[in-house]
């Protein structure tokens, strides 16, 4: 075991050596012809397919397709549960959030537009806290009936959070505060329900600070090379087996069958969330390739040059109210989700709701408020493959466009995903009886159960006293454990 590890990772290392050293020569080769936007994007993908094919040819060398696969499979297996398992969470974290936070109980939905309520956040900011120096705005929708507020201070990596209620009745004139200002921190654990399952699937909760992005890219690499070397090991139970021992031979028994069968029903999940994941991390997950060129890269992708501020006087924060970003935000086909400020240097940041398939699918728009309206046309943005793939790649693992049914259908594929890596283990566990295994089926099924008794202590508002999100995650991550624990070693006894 530990030498089929080695050999692995061995071969890996040299094999991703050589896959940067001839994306740097590809890239070298295509500039001149194609231009650095265009170059960078063939390269990337060049070696995006060279590292799925050298993790798929890793597991399938000699005639040890089946121990490889499944060594892989049980290495990874703790990261894959985690991240899928708060992956599929994070689609409902709007609704996890509404439900399990006391303080957004009273929250109501109020149609107001969103010119508006970027009003009322400012003359709220204005009052509470005048010497902000960032102010980020995440507007009411039907999925979240209260506007989110973000303050920065000046010098200060701390955000302070603030959930405000938007006026009910015609008589009121500013937002409510819903519950007490939270304060974030970079790292900090101290978020609501939906947010934990999302810092945890997107960053690893902050644990491994910079080490998680690489992680993350590579898991996703690992698992398509695992999900095409499934269907291959799969076709060959097939051609071996014949269509006539399909629910025999085909797809095993017991716990196996659950991997089979699960694999083949979540494999679309598994291409659409772990393919889209590398597109979203387009100039990410290469970044020794953009480092070298990142100048050239950004100019040629945005030709036309951002507008700079005045350098004259400093703008007031109620210069924030003009009537040109209220244009903005009133202008039809440009429903905005979020809008950042900067109070010191007068530039804001705008982030585009998808209007799929009638707008693109992710947009940001950016400009000064010390100039004129000049708002930088669509296609500036969406001229290069590379900008438009990322972006699509963004909103499909996201899936910002996703209505109520699909968000069902995707959380399924999740539940039948994170069966499947289970019950892998718990096969090839049984088959050699190997306690390692057996230990790693117990952490992935006990951080399942972890978040499901953290969502029911939070219902019954029954939190552990002083303690943020992520250690009470941790809790009842080691109360699920040992609980698995003590029936996995008693039904291996009674096997016995």
């Amino acid at each position: 075991m530990f030498s089929n590890i080695l050999w692995l990772s061995l071969g890996g290392a040299l094999g991703y050596w050589l896959c940067t050293e001839l994306a740097t020569w590809l890239l070298s080769w295509l500039t001149p012809a194609l231009g650095i936007v265009d170059a960078l994007l063939w390269t990337q993908l060049t070696q995006l397919v060279l590292l799925i094919v050298l993790a798929f040819g890793l597991l399938q060398l000699a005639k040890r397709q089946k121990a490889l696969h499944a060594l892989a499979g049980s290495v990874l297996l703790p990261l894959a549960v985690i991240v899928s398992w708060s992956g599929t969470l994070s689609l409902y974290r709007a609704e996890l959030d509404l439900a399990l936070t006391p303080a957004l109980a009273p929250a109501r939905a109020v149609d107001i537009p969103t010119a508006q309520q970027l009003q009322l956040a400012l003359q709220w900011q204005q009052q509470q806290a005048p010497a902000a120096a960032q102010l980020y705005v995440e507007f009411a929708s039907p999925r979240k009936p209260y506007l989110t507020l973000h303050l920065q201070q000046p010098g200060s990596w701390t955000l302070t959070r603030h959930w405000l209620q938007l006026p009910t009745d015609p008589a009121q004139t500013g937002l409510i505060a819903l519950g007490e200002p939270l304060e974030l921190t970079p790292g900090n654990s101290r978020h609501s329900v939906g947010e934990l399952f999302f810092s945890l699937h997107y960053q690893l909760a902050g644990l491994l600070q910079r080490a998680a992005q690489p992680l993350l890219i590579g898991l996703s690499i690992a698992l398509l090379a695992l999900a095409a070397s499934g269907i291959y090991l799969f076709w060959q139970r097939w051609r071996q087996a014949g269509t006539t021992q399909l629910f025999g031979h085909v797809l095993g028994h017991g716990p196996l069958r659950w991997h089979l069968v699960g694999a083949l029903l979540s494999l679309p999940w598994l291409c659409w969330y772990f393919g889209s994941a590398l597109l979203t991390q387009y100039g990410n997950w290469a970044p020794e390739l953009i480092q070298q060129h990142s100048a050239a890269y950004y100019q040629a992708l945005f030709p036309t040059p951002l507008p700079q501020p005045v350098a004259a006087a400093k703008e007031t924060a109620t210069t924030f109210t003009a009537p040109e970003l209220a244009t903005l935000l009133q202008t039809p086909g440009w429903p905005v989700a979020k809008v950042q400020l900067d109070l010191t240097s007068g530039k804001w940041l705008l982030t585009e709701q998808p209007n799929w398939p009638q707008t693109a699918p992710y947009q940001l728009r950016q400009q000064s408020l010390n100039t004129q309206l000049q708002v930088l046309p669509q296609d500036d943005y969406w001229q290069s493959t590379p900008w438009s793939l990322r972006n699509l790649g963004y909103a499909a693992h996201q899936s910002l466009y996703a209505g109520p049914a699909l968000r069902v259908l995707l959380a399924f594929g999740g539940v039948l995903a994170v069966l499947m890596l289970c019950g892998a283990a718990e096969s090839y566990g049984r088959k050699r009886s190997w306690w390692l295994l057996a230990l790693l089926r117990t952490l992935t099924s006990g951080f399942v159960l972890a978040t499901c008794l953290l969502i029911l202590l939070q219902l019954l508002h029954l939190p552990p006293s002083g303690l943020a999100l992520l250690p009470q995650l941790g809790l009842c991550w080691g109360i699920s454990g040992l609980l698995l624990s003590g029936w996995i070693c008693w039904q291996y006894r009674l096997q016995r």
